[in-house]
């Protein structure tokens, strides 16, 4: 292999490796994006095998996710600071999970969740599930600024990293 050969494998391994950095900004925003998805694709099918006409709540929000993940996946070709359809996505999940938190204690729970006991235990696994998925809304939303803001941990090493490269 040519000097030069080697010279312009060399760049393109510390490209790709800038790129994959600044991807990797990203990586806990994606992981939750899949648990959410995830869960309320768990909430539809629960839904629709007992019947209920509430069927619409969960279904809204996985298609509302569906940009968000193209969103995301898009960032690996062109890196960007900007996600603005993740971002309302999580104020969408934010406000649905409190306000499912809400109806818990009320009769409404029994026809939100119909699938889960009503008594105290079904309730308090519900309500702490959704306090779970409204915190990590919280952390989500909080990552997304600092990011968009170039505050985030990632950054800084990227900016090191880039010194270290003399590129």
């Amino acid at each position: 292999m040519k000097d030069t050969d080697k010279k312009a494998l060399d760049l393109d391994r510390k490209k790709l490796s800038l790129k994959n950095m600044h991807f990797n900004r990203y990586l806990l925003v994606r992981y939750l994006s899949a648990v959410f998805f995830f869960s309320n694709l768990y909430w539809l099918i629960a839904l629709l095998l007992v019947g209920s006409k509430l069927f619409f709540v969960p279904a809204i929000l996985i298609m509302s996710i569906l940009p968000a993940v193209f969103e995301q996946a898009k960032l690996y070709n062109t890196p960007n600071n900007s996600v603005p359809k993740t971002e309302m996505y999580y104020w969408l999940q934010l406000i649905v999970n409190l306000g499912l938190l809400l109806s818990a204690f009320t009769p409404l729970f029994s026809w939100i969740f119909p699938f889960m006991n009503p008594g105290v235990s079904g309730r308090a696994f519900i309500v702490m599930l959704l306090l779970v998925g409204s915190l990590l809304c919280l952390v989500i939303k909080h990552r997304l600024h600092d990011i968009s803001n170039n505050r985030d941990k990632h950054y800084h090493r990227i900016k090191q990293y880039e010194k270290s490269l003399y590129l």
